[in-house]
């Protein structure tokens, strides 16, 4: 064997023994695998950990996700967690509905920060009752980030005006946090009340929608 051809062999060696090097010291991470810091990306996981809580204000858990908030899309690996309530049962009231939306709202938020610190965002939106669309426009919705924890005093004891007070107007995830109503719902005497207090209107162009 020439001299060049033992060279050529021995640099083919080194290049083999290079790389797989490089592929035993880099970890490779599971497909679809949220970080231990993060909630389960899988809609049956988040329903087996959330239905006990919503359950008893008669709701289920019928979509779930991490998402990405620079795409909006469903990301495995997304920091902001996604969830969507309808009811149980029908002859869901609208005054029932701004009720449980408080209820709600103390119910998860802050709990879902403190619980997975890799959580950057968060929304929860109550659907509609008995309506059949696969994907039903939210009755409500509260977004909040992280950043913006601090825009509501105490979230244990905040009350409808007091969620009201400390949103925009209208929706914008660059404000880090809003409230969102279904306009059959601001007719309501509850609503109306606690939107005064506020400072809000609610004509049809409050909330800018």
């Amino acid at each position: 064997m020439s001299a060049s051809r033992r060279l050529g062999l021995v640099a083919l060696a080194v290049l083999v023994a290079i790389g797989a090097s490089v592929l035993v010291a880099a970890p490779v991470r599971p497909a679809h695998a949220a970080g231990p810091d993060l909630p389960p990306p899988q809609l049956a996981k988040l329903q087996k950990r959330y239905n006990p809580v919503v359950k008893p204000l008669g709701f289920r858990i019928s979509r779930g996700m991490l998402q990405s908030l620079e795409t909006y899309e469903e990301d495995p690996e997304g920091t902001h967690l996604a969830l969507y309530v309808e009811p149980i049962e029908p002859g869901f009231s609208d005054a029932r509905y701004l009720k449980t939306f408080t209820t709600l709202t103390r119910k998860f938020v802050p709990r879902v920060f403190d619980k997975w610190k890799g959580l950057e965002s968060f929304d929860i939106c109550q659907e509609p009752v008995d309506d059949p669309r696969e994907v039903p426009p939210p009755y409500t919705q509260i977004f909040v980030t992280r950043d913006a924890l601090d825009r509501v005093g105490n979230w244990k004891t905040a009350n409808l005006t007091a969620l009201l007070a400390a949103s925009p107007r209208v929706r914008s995830v660059a404000a880090g946090y809003y409230v969102y109503f279904a306009p059959e719902l601001r007719d309501e005497p509850a609503f109306v009340a606690a939107a005064a207090k506020a400072g809000w209107t609610t004509g049809s162009t409050a909330f800018g929608h």
